[in-house]
C-alpha cells in the first residue's frame, strides 16, 4: 500500500502510513471501488453491453480520476460507438495523466498517423451535423441521404442509425428501421434507446402480421370444398353477381385479343404488302441513280481537293502576319509591365495567337490573364459600389459581368453577390439557379453552406414566381 500524502509504501492492514502517520481506510476503499467499477464495466463491454460500461467505467473515473486503465477502455468504447470525439478527449486526458507505459500512445499514433483516418473521422462528423441541420429544417429526405453517407464512412456511429431508425419508422418504413436497430443492437446491445426503438417497431410488426393472418382466414373460410372421386376439390365460395362478374373479364379479354389482331394487321401486314409492291420500283430507282452517284463522287472529290489546297493557302498566307504578331506580343508585354492596360488590350487585338510558339502563346496567355484578372475585379469592386447602394440592377450587371471573365472568382464570392442581389430584387428563380451553383461547386465553404440553406427555403419562392409568370402568361394570351 502506498500513502496518498506521502507516497510511502508499507504493508498494514489498518491502513495507517508508519511515516506521517495518515488514515488510508479510506482512501484505499475509494481505490477499491474504483477498481470494481473498471472490472465490471469491462465484463460489460465484453458482451457488448457498451452503453452500461460506459456508465461503470464513468464511475470508476469519478471514485478515481487517476486510473488510466478504465479511462483508456471508456475512450474504446466511445470509439466502437462512432463517439471519436469523445474517445479522443478521454485518451489526451489519459496522456497527460500518465505520460510512460500507457496503452493510449498507440491508440492516438494509429488515430494521428493512420492513412486519412483522422480527415475521415472529421468528415463523418462534419456530415453527421449537416444531417441534424437537414433534420431539424424537415428536410428528411436530404436528412436520410446524408445519414447513410455517414454510416458508409463509419458503420458503427449508432447515434446515426438510431436517427436513421426515426426516419424509417416516420416514414412507415418498419422493416427498414428493424434493420438497422438489429445492426445497432450487434454494436451496443445495452443502449436503452436502441432497446425501446426496437420493441416498438417489434409491435407494430407483430399487429400487421396478425392482421394479415386474420384476413387469411377470413378467405380460407369463404371457401367451399366437395370430393370427386378420391380428391378433394375446393374452390372459392362465389354468388351470383361475382361469377357474372368473372365471366365479364373474360368476354373483355376477348375484345381486347380482337383488337389487337386488327391493329397488327392494320400496322404490320398492310405496310408489308405495300412494301413488296414498292419493291421493283425502289430497284429500278436505284439502278437509275447509280450513274449519277458515280458523277456525283467525281465532283466530291475534286471539290475536297479545292478545300485541302484553299486550306494550305490559307495557312500561307497567315505566316505573313507572324513578324507582326510577335512585335505586338512585345508591347503588350511592356505595357503590362509598366500598367497601361487599355495599350495592353490594343496590341492583343492585332496579335494572331495561332502563329506563335508555344513560349509565345504561353505569353499570350499570361498576359491576356493579367488583363482579364484585373477587368474582373473592376466589375467586381463596381458592383460592391452598386449593391451597397441599393442599386441591384447594375450590380446585377456588373457581377455577370465577373461570371463572363472568371465563374469561380474570389471562391464563389461573386456567385455569391449575384445570388443575394436576384434574391433582393425578389427574382427568386434566378437567386435559386446561383445559389445552386455556388452550392455545387463550394460545398465545403461557409457560403455553399448558406447557399444550399438558400436553396431549400427560397425553392417555394421561386415555384410561386414561376406559377404567376405562367398564370399571367396565360391570362394576356386569352385577352388576345
Amino acid at each position: 500500500m502506498k500513502c496518498y500524502v506521502c507516497d510511502y509504501e508499507f504493508e498494514n492492514q489498518q491502513g495507517i502510513c508508519p511515516n506521517c502517520g495518515t488514515d488510508n481506510s479510506l482512501y484505499t476503499a475509494i481505490i477499491a471501488s474504483s477498481n470494481r467499477c473498471y472490472n465490471e464495466g469491462l465484463e460489460l463491454a465484453k458482451v457488448r453491453n457498451l452503453t452500461g460500461a460506459a456508465t461503470k467505467l464513468t464511475a470508476a473515473l469519478r471514485f478515481n480520476k487517476m486510473n488510466t486503465d478504465a479511462r483508456n477502455l471508456l475512450g474504446l468504447v466511445y470509439f466502437e460507438t462512432g463517439e471519436t470525439v469523445l474517445a479522443i478527449r478521454e485518451w489526451v486526458i489519459s496522456k497527460n495523466l500518465q505520460a510512460e507505459d500507457n496503452d493510449v500512445d498507440r491508440y492516438l499514433h494509429e488515430i494521428q498517423y493512420g492513412p486519412g483516418l483522422l480527415e475521415r473521422l472529421d468528415e463523418t462528423n462534419r456530415k453527421y451535423n449537416q444531417a441534424l441541420t437537414y433534420c431539424y429544417e424537415g428536410s428528411r429526405d436530404l436528412t436520410r441521404i446524408q445519414l447513410k453517407r455517414v454510416l458508409k464512412n463509419q458503420p458503427k456511429m449508432v447515434k446515426a442509425r438510431l436517427l436513421l431508425a426515426l426516419l424509417y419508422m416516420q416514414d412507415d418504413e418498419y422493416e427498414n428501421a428493424r434493420k438497422e436497430l438489429r445492426i445497432a443492437m450487434r454494436i451496443d446491445g445495452g443502449n436503452p434507446l436502441t432497446v425501446s426503438y426496437l420493441n416498438e417497431v417489434n409491435d407494430v410488426l407483430r399487429e400487421r402480421s396478425e392482421k394479415r393472418k386474420k384476413k387469411g382466414d377470413r378467405k380460407d373460410k369463404e371457401a367451399v370444398s366437395f370430393q370427386d372421386g378420391n380428391d378433394t376439390v375446393v374452390m372459392p365460395r362465389q354468388t351470383f353477381i361475382e361469377a357474372l362478374d368473372a365471366s365479364k373479364g373474360g368476354i373483355l379479354n376477348i375484345i381486347i385479343g380482337m383488337v389487337i389482331g386488327l391493329l397488327v394487321c392494320i400496322f404490320l401486314i398492310v405496310p408489308e404488302v405495300r412494301q413488296r409492291e414498292n419493291t421493283n420500283t425502289a430497284n429500278a430507282l436505284v439502278s437509275a441513280n447509280e450513274n449519277a452517284a458515280n458523277s456525283a463522287t467525281d465532283v466530291t472529290t475534286l471539290q475536297q481537293q479545292v478545300a485541302d489546297l484553299t486550306a494550305r493557302l490559307d495557312k500561307y498566307e497567315g505566316q505573313s502576319d507572324v513578324k507582326t504578331s510577335y512585335e505586338s506580343l512585345l508591347s503588350a508585354v511592356t505595357a503590362a509591365g509598366n500598367g497601361d492596360s487599355e495599350t495592353v488590350k490594343t496590341a492583343l487585338a492585332s496579335v494572331n495567337r495561332d502563329v506563335l510558339d508555344s513560349s509565345g502563346q504561353a505569353a499570350y496567355d499570361s498576359v491576356s490573364g493579367t488583363i482579364n484578372a484585373a477587368a474582373a475585379k473592376a466589375a467586381f469592386d463596381a458592383g460592391e459600389t452598386a449593391r451597397n447602394s441599393g442599386d441591384y440592377p447594375t450590380a446585377i450587371t456588373q457581377y455577370l459581368a465577373v461570371l463572363a471573365l472568371d465563374e469561380r472568382y474570389s471562391d464563389g464570392d461573386a456567385l455569391y453577390r449575384l445570388a443575394q442581389c436576384y434574391e433582393k430584387s425578389e427574382d427568386y428563380a434566378n437567386a435559386v439557379t446561383y445559389y445552386q451553383k455556388l452550392a455545387e461547386a463550394f460545398p465545403d465553404t461557409t457560403n455553399g453552406r448558406k447557399a444550399a440553406r438558400k436553396v431549400i427555403s427560397l425553392a417555394d419562392k421561386a415555384a410561386a414566381a414561376a406559377q404567376n409568370q405562367a398564370d399571367a402568361g396565360n391570362t394576356a394570351g386569352a385577352g388576345n
